[in-house]
């Protein structure tokens, strides 16, 4: 029997895939995996709209939740002296917004970034923040062969996109830091000293600018105080 298809057969074919762009089917919620129906924001089904773990009331430092009858900076920040000037996060690193962001990062799910993206820009818009350059946390070179991506520089190639700021891949990671799951900051912060280098050809690009890095996780904040640092060194204005 002969294996090419006919000329109807190929339309067929076609006005299938051109229906399934019209009216597409098994789109599904990235932390629930519900399907929608077409209506819903930032590929979120509306209960995981209204129950993801956001952060309501933020820490003015270092962006992460505080208790509400704290009116100042978290306990951390009181300790801790970082090298940006602020930082911002949308959720708490719980429940479905872990789960979705593991997925992301360990699970090859790159499609995440789109909508993972836009939750970013949607909080970055709520700040007074007009960064002249957006970077990203650079991954060393034997990590980025074994996860095939930067997850952070995809997240933030498409927050560009969305917003309209220019993304540059400002610096690299020299030293292959082992992990820091389980180290406090003052170990965290040792442990990443001097593994960033600024690209040599973005000099005079980042000199009295300010710049907005973006990373898929923040924890203690050592890693992109440290980056921010070599930013800084090299002439940048102010970086969140």
């Amino acid at each position: 029997m002969s294996q090419k298809k006919s000329f109807k057969e190929k339309l067929k074919n076609f006005g299938e895939y051109f229906r399934g762009i019209l009216f597409p089917h098994g789109i599904k919620c990235i932390f629930c995996g519900d399907e929608l129906n077409g209506t819903e924001m930032n590929n979120t089904c509306t209960d995981c709209l209204h129950s993801l773990p956001y952060i309501n009331n933020a820490c003015p430092r270092c962006g992460g939740e505080i208790a509400e009858e704290n009116s100042g900076v978290c306990v951390d920040c009181k300790i801790n002296n970082y090298n940006f000037k602020n930082a911002f996060a949308v959720f708490n690193y719980t429940d479905k917004a872990l789960s979705t962001i593991h997925k992301f990062k360990y699970g090859g799910r790159k499609f995440l970034s789109k909508p993972l993206s836009m939750y970013l820009a949607q909080r970055i818009a709520t700040e007074n923040v007009l960064p002249d350059i957006v970077t990203s946390i650079p991954i060393h070179k034997e990590k980025l062969k074994q996860r095939k991506f930067n997850q952070a520089e995809l997240l933030a190639k498409d927050f560009c996109s969305l917003t309209g700021y220019t993304y540059i891949n400002l610096c690299e990671k020299v030293i292959n830091t082992p992990s820091q799951t389980t180290l406090a900051f003052s170990e965290r912060k040792a442990n990443v000293k001097d593994c960033f280098k600024l690209n040599k050809q973005y000099k005079q690009e980042i000199k009295d600018k300010t710049i907005l890095v973006i990373d898929d996780v923040f924890t203690t904040g050592a890693t992109s105080s440290e980056l921010c640092k070599t930013l800084l060194l090299n002439g940048a204005k102010e970086c969140y």
